[in-house]
This record gives structure tokens, C-alpha cells and sequence, in this order.
């Protein structure tokens, strides 16, 4: 028996050195893979909505398609558009209470109106396993859509829920402990809160303000063994993919947990987790994967505090809200943040949360000035598959269908001007270069229109020069623009400044564009937007 027992402990070595190495040895494929994907520092997102391509290649294929069917070729056309990162929306396992209530929703949510029962589909944020739905092919296609991301420079995105799990999650039988319990006076006072799973009351996932979603349960950040689950599904997830956006980041923050759950927080019987979660859980995937990038859905002003605990972009919805109310002067105002925190913000006019952009500003002019403006500021710039046409019908969550795109298009016009935009998005100075505002003179008559020119420019060591001048008004604009004076290169000699977006070209001296005679002069149209490319003659 001793013999036994000492041979039995030799192998228990054995096996642990052996899966040590193993994860060693993954960490070091993981660091050797992500370093060929190194970001520029203002990269460029496409995201896309996994559940309606899937049911979109089935159809064509007429068989059901997987994550491997994503053809080679839409891969190559993403990168060859200068795209860095695409983000696959709603790639995990979700399950069958979620799929009753969009059914439910069909005749109720103006977005899901006209589809038929089979469209319907579970909330992607109401996950019942963090692998890879099975319906898509499962992690295995996961990995290989990732390395086929990787032989052509992007990275793979995917979701993390932090919140909450699905309410049919396995957690409520097999963990309750690492859920929100409440009592039978919780589910009978508040109904739209708690449910019951077998004996034990638990807490829809919920933020401070809002009552629970119902296809969801909340997770029990008070407890320690919860925090170490979740930690455990960031760091498999970051063997498999490069990123994860978080969806409503702030709500793990240690004071709205306590405002919202207070002593619930405190599980029986061991003392309660204490200190915010998301720095150590950052940290641990980074030891894994150490280009990881955490990306934050984020609101209530909150951007600058993850962004602390280690987040790689926060949502910059701030910026969304100025540009959406046509506010030139807030918007103007916003840009005036330290470039640090700047840096680290996400741009956007449209995702999967917000109205389609070619509804929200239903004038094509608007939509391009507040696409070029949000584009061309510091940050990662994130656009939504569909927005880039013009589509106007948001897509619900709770289907995997959108229009046919000649249904869905008021201008068809508009996917040109994007196309141009995105073109001129793959400059070096935008990608990876200095970000400066410019100033903005009135004319000679005073007129202070100029006021309502958002302009700024990007340049590299090696002189590539952008200037992006955009009369955010509904009145045409003039006045002048100087540059900073870092560019001082400009001066003795004659420079062309071609725009990208129209076929507008000026030919000026270097010191006109530094100051010299009040500066360069632009009288604009009404929600005009230059991109210009600034080169020696």
C-alpha cells in the first residue's frame, strides 16, 4: 500500500509538471501568434453580427453553415480595407428560455416586426456556456477563424458578459452560491426582479437604475469562488481569441455593486470578496495573452476609471450624444480632453445597441460629418457591418435576420461616400501618427462662422500630413484654419492639399498654412467635410 501510495504521489508530480509546462507552453504560443497582430495606434473595427451571417450562408449554402464557412475572401476584403479588428457579435452558447422570449417579442419590438417565428433567437448576452455555439462549429472554429484572421493581419473580438448569465444558466442548479439570492419576499415584492429556480429566489441581472432583464441571472461578485469562475472564462477565452468587448463594463465597479446588490453582496458563510475585480482579471488574461485588448461598453461618465484598471478602450459615448444633438460646441468642447484618456476611447455613430447612423442623421451630409469627425480623432474607430450601406432598420438581438439590403437603403449613394472615408482612414498620420486640433480665424469681415469648424490634423515624424476640416452646421461656414507649429517643415515651399472625400484640391505656401496671411482660407458648405492629404509640390 506504502509502494502504492508513493507511486500514486510520484505520478501526482508527474501530472502536475506536465500541465504546467502545457500552459507554459500555450502562453508561449499565444505570445509568439499575438506579436505578428501588434496594433497601430488608432485602429480601425468592423463588427459584425455572427447569428444573421450564419443564417445568411446557410441559406445560400443550403446547409447549415458554420463559423469555418465564413469565407476567405470577406476575410481578405476586411483587411484589404484597412481594417485591424473584426468583432464577431454573439458567437457563445445561449439557450432555450431566451429563444421564448424573442418569440414573444416578435409582434412587440418595432425592429423584429414582419419576421417569422424561426427568425427568433436568444439574446447573445444571455450566455448559458462561454463556448462556442454548437450551431456555429463550436471553440475548434473558433480557433481556426481566428488563425485565419491572423494570416491576414486582424484580430478577433469576441463578447464577454461580465454581469450576468443566461437564467437557464447551468449555475443556478449545480453553483447557486455564485448568483444573487433573494428571498420569497423579494419574488413576491418584486416579481420583475427575482425568480425561482427549484427552492432558491435569485436576482435577474440588473445595472442601479433599471429592473432586471428576465432572460438573465446576476452573478455574485461578493463571493470570491464567482470572481475566480469569471476570471477563469477571460483567461480561455483569451487562448482562443484576441479580444473581448465587455458589455456594460461599469456595473463590476465595487460602488455600483454595493448600490445595487448591498448586502446581498455577502455570501453564507465566508467572508465577502472585497477590492474592484476588473484589475486583477485584466492582468491575469495579459500574463496569458499579453496583446489582449479589453474593450469597455461603458457609461455614466466611468470611461477614465477602467481605463485605470487597465482597459485598452472605453466607449466614448459622450462624443456619440454631442455629435447626435448636432452640438458643434460640445462637440468641440469634448475634444479638448488630455490626449491621454482621448487615446483610449472608442468612437462610434453606430453598433449594435444604437439606431442604424443613416437613421439617427437621416441627412447623408450629416452622417458623413459626424462619421469623419468620430474617425479621425484618437482612439479605436468602430464601425457597424450595414452602416458602412446605409442601412437604416436596426437589427433586435433577439433575431438572426436583417432586411435584404435594397429593402433596407434609402441612399444608395452613401456607401461611396463611406468607401471614401475608409479609404482615407488608412493613412499613415491616422493610423499611427500625432493628433493635434487646429485653430480657426474669422475672415476679414469678422464673420465668426469659423467657430463652427471642427478641424484638426495628423501627422508622422516623416512629414505624412492630414487635415480634417468639417463645418458641423446647418449654414454655411468660413474663416480661416491655421496649423500648430510642429509643422513647421511646411514653411518655404508649396504644398497641395487634395481632399479624399471630394475632388477638391488647393495649392498654398507652407507659411499660409502656419499662419502667414491669417491662415487658409475655406468657405464650406453646410455639413461639408474635408479630408486632406497635404503633400510637397
Amino acid at each position: 500500500r506504502r509502494l502504492v501510495k508513493q507511486e500514486m504521489q510520484q505520478a501526482g508530480r508527474v501530472r502536475r509538471i506536465f500541465s504546467f509546462g502545457m500552459v507554459v507552453l500555450a502562453i508561449h504560443l499565444a505570445q509568439k501568434e499575438v506579436a505578428a497582430a501588434t496594433l497601430c495606434k488608432n485602429p480601425l473595427l468592423f463588427q459584425l453580427n455572427t447569428r444573421v451571417i450564419m443564417d445568411e450562408m446557410t441559406k445560400t449554402k443550403g446547409t447549415p453553415a458554420t463559423l469555418d464557412d465564413f469565407p476567405d475572401k470577406e476575410l481578405d476584403k476586411i483587411a484589404a480595407l484597412g481594417y485591424d479588428i473584426v468583432y464577431f457579435l454573439g458567437v457563445w452558447q445561449t439557450g432555450e428560455y431566451g429563444i421564448k422570449k424573442s418569440i414573444k417579442l416578435l409582434n412587440l419590438d418595432a425592429s423584429m416586426k414582419g419576421y417569422p417565428k424561426e427568425a427568433a433567437c436568444s439574446s447573445p448576452f444571455a450566455i448559458t456556456d462561454y463556448s462556442v455555439n454548437k450551431d456555429f462549429g463550436g471553440d475548434d472554429a473558433l480557433v481556426r477563424l481566428r488563425k485565419r484572421c491572423h494570416e491576414r493581419g486582424l484580430k478577433l473580438l469576441v463578447d464577454f458578459v461580465p454581469n450576468h448569465m443566461a437564467v437557464d444558466h447551468p449555475w443556478t442548479k449545480t453553483k447557486p452560491e455564485l448568483l444573487i439570492q433573494g428571498s420569497e419576499n423579494s419574488l413576491h415584492r418584486e416579481p420583475q426582479n427575482f425568480f425561482k429556480v427549484d427552492n432558491i429566489v435569485f436576482a435577474h441581472g440588473k445595472d442601479m437604475y433599471y429592473d432586471g432583464w428576465e432572460d438573465t441571472v446576476q452573478i455574485n461578485y461578493g463571493n470570491p469562488k464567482a470572481r475566480e469562475e469569471m476570471c477563469k472564462i477571460i483567461n480561455k477565452i483569451a487562448g482562443i481569441a484576441d479580444g473581448i468587448r465587455c458589455d456594460m463594463a461599469m456595473l463590476l465597479c465595487e460602488d455600483v455593486l454595493e448600490k445595487t446588490w448591498g448586502g446581498r453582496l455577502a455570501p453564507f458563510g465566508q467572508p465577502r470578496a472585497s477590492g474592484q475585480f476588473w484589475p486583477p482579471a485584466i492582468q491575469g488574461a495579459k500574463k496569458i495573452n499579453p496583446e489582449f485588448l479589453f474593450v469597455a461598453e461603458c457609461y455614466w461618465d466611468r470611461e477614465y476609471e477602467l481605463q485605470k484598471f487597465g482597459f485598452d478602450f472605453c466607449y466614448d459615448k459622450s462624443l456619440y450624444d454631442r455629435l447626435k444633438s448636432l452640438d458643434v460646441f460640445q462637440v468641440k468642447a469634448h475634444l479638448l480632453a488630455d490626449l491621454n484618456y482621448q487615446k483610449k476611447l472608442v468612437r462610434f455613430i453606430e453598433n449594435h445597441d444604437e439606431e442604424r447612423a443613416a437613421d439617427t442623421w437621416k441627412d447623408t451630409r450629416q452622417n458623413l460629418a459626424a462619421a469623419t469627425i468620430s474617425f479621425t480623432v484618437p482612439g479605436l474607430h468602430f464601425l457597424h457591418d450595414g452602416q458602412q450601406e446605409g442601412r437604416v432598420r436596426r437589427i433586435s438581438m433577439h433575431v438572426n435576420r436583417r432586411l435584404r439590403l435594397d429593402e433596407d437603403v434609402k441612399d444608395k449613394a452613401i456607401a461611396s461616400k463611406y468607401s471614401a472615408l475608409v479609404e482615407a482612414l488608412r493613412s499613415e498620420a491616422i493610423r499611427n501618427g500625432n493628433w493635434a486640433r487646429c485653430k480657426t480665424t474669422p475672415s476679414m469681415d469678422g464673420n465668426l462662422s469659423h467657430e463652427r469648424f471642427v478641424a484638426h490634423c495628423c501627422w508622422t515624424d516623416s512629414h505624412e500630413l492630414v487635415l480634417v476640416v468639417v463645418n458641423f452646421c446647418s449654414e454655411g461656414s468660413n474663416g480661416h484654419v491655421i496649423l500648430p507649429n510642429e509643422m513647421s517643415w511646411l514653411r518655404g515651399s508649396k504644398q497641395r492639399l487634395s481632399c479624399r472625400l471630394t475632388s477638391a484640391k488647393i495649392e498654398k505656401d507652407g507659411g499660409v498654412l502656419l499662419g502667414d496671411q491669417n491662415g487658409l482660407w475655406l468657405s464650406m458648405e453646410p455639413w461639408q467635410a474635408h479630408v486632406f492629404n497635404v503633400e510637397k509640390v
